[in-house]
């Protein structure tokens, strides 16, 4: 059986101005990095060793994936960077407000209420809608992150390694789960450097957890 924590980077000056990170970057904010450097010490405390570590090649999952490593058991690790982790794409909605973007998604489908605090799973149904909407043809749909998940899952299920750090993002964490739970889990949100468990056993994955900050 294999063993992976899928974590979400660490608060971002975007998170902390409520803007559409996606594939753009910005730095970790002082708690963001002060969150990581404490994930991986309850790492250690809790005797949670890695294989082999995989982070999303965007700025603030690489610097994540290295501040958790430096304190936790293993330090020496270097992180493989993939752009299958990556955050979904918003296109020429990078840097927006979220609530002005998700707004104008929600005005064009139909769901009035739809805003930058709406549960993940609506605007997982929604990005079809966004892709249609970007004029940049950089968004991304619910079926365009799959893709780039089931890539991804394929090459932990052909690893010889047993126990994985998976560094990634927020929506892209909620796709992960709304996809392996054939879309029956419904997420409101991933929080930064929460940490959601993954078993691989007999060919399938499941979940064990979703987005804990304690008894990893």
């Amino acid at each position: 059986m294999k063993t992976i924590y899928f974590v979400r980077h660490g608060r971002t000056l975007f998170n902390q101005l409520r803007k559409m990170s996606g594939i753009s970057d910005t730095p970790l904010t002082d708690i963001g990095e002060q969150k990581a450097a404490d994930l991986g010490e309850l790492f250690k405390s809790q005797g949670i060793s890695f294989d082999a570590v995989y982070t999303s090649d965007l700025g603030r999952t690489r610097r994540t994936s290295r501040l958790i490593l430096d304190h936790s058991l293993n330090a020496d690790l270097v992180p493989t960077e993939t752009k299958n982790l990556r955050e979904v794409s918003f296109g020429e909605f990078e840097g927006d407000q979220n609530d002005m973007v998700w707004k104008a998604v929600g005005k064009i489908s139909g769901n009035s209420a739809l805003n930058g605090d709406s549960p993940d799973e609506l605007k997982i149904n929604l990005l079809e809608t966004l892709k249609k909407m970007d004029t940049t043809g950089l968004a991304e749909s619910y079926d365009d992150v799959k893709e780039r998940i089931r890539a991804f899952l394929s090459v932990l299920a052909h690893s010889e390694e047993e126990t994985f750090l998976v560094v990634s993002h927020g929506l892209y964490i909620s796709c992960l789960i709304y996809m392996l739970s054939d879309e029956k889990i419904h997420v409101s949100s991933i929080e930064n450097t929460s940490v959601t468990k993954l078993f691989f056993e007999n060919g399938v994955f499941k979940i064990a957890y979703i987005g804990r900050t304690e008894n990893l």
